[in-house]
């Protein structure tokens, strides 16, 4: 069996009592289902939310300086299970621009690797009005 170059890698350690130290790459973070750090559900909805914002500031930064954005990812437990994506821009975009966005949003890596196994939902809101 070959190996290819991986597109990412995480190092999970666990010791027998205490939260899990995933190494990501050159960083570190604590996962646990308590108060010392995430919950593995949330960084999954986190990785989504994240990639989310990238992608919607590349897409959008085409147009010009695009300012502040935010995204909001929700997992509902269904069924059918459903993660639920809300891009929340303070400014105005047309109807085309925000179909683009979502569109584009649909393309995402981690978008790519959920939809198999979760429906995802997008919203688009800019400046008070929705794009379902």
């Amino acid at each position: 069996m070959t190996m290819q170059m991986p597109l990412a890698a995480a190092e999970a350690r666990i010791a027998p009592t205490g939260p899990v130290a995933l190494g990501l790459g050159a960083h570190t973070v604590v996962v646990d289902h308590g108060d010392a750090g995430p919950s593995p559900l949330e960084l999954m909805t986190g990785a989504l939310a994240a990639c989310s914002a990238m992608s919607a500031r590349t897409h959008l930064a085409r147009d010009g300086d695009i300012g502040e954005l935010e995204v909001l990812v929700t997992l509902d437990a269904g069924p059918p299970t459903l993660l639920y994506r809300r891009v929340l821009l303070p400014w105005r975009l047309s109807a085309a621009d925000a179909h683009r966005l979502a569109d584009a949003l649909e393309r995402t890596e981690v978008t790519m690797m959920l939809r198999p196994s979760f429906q995802i939902r997008t919203a688009v809101e800019h400046a008070g009005d929705v794009l379902n």
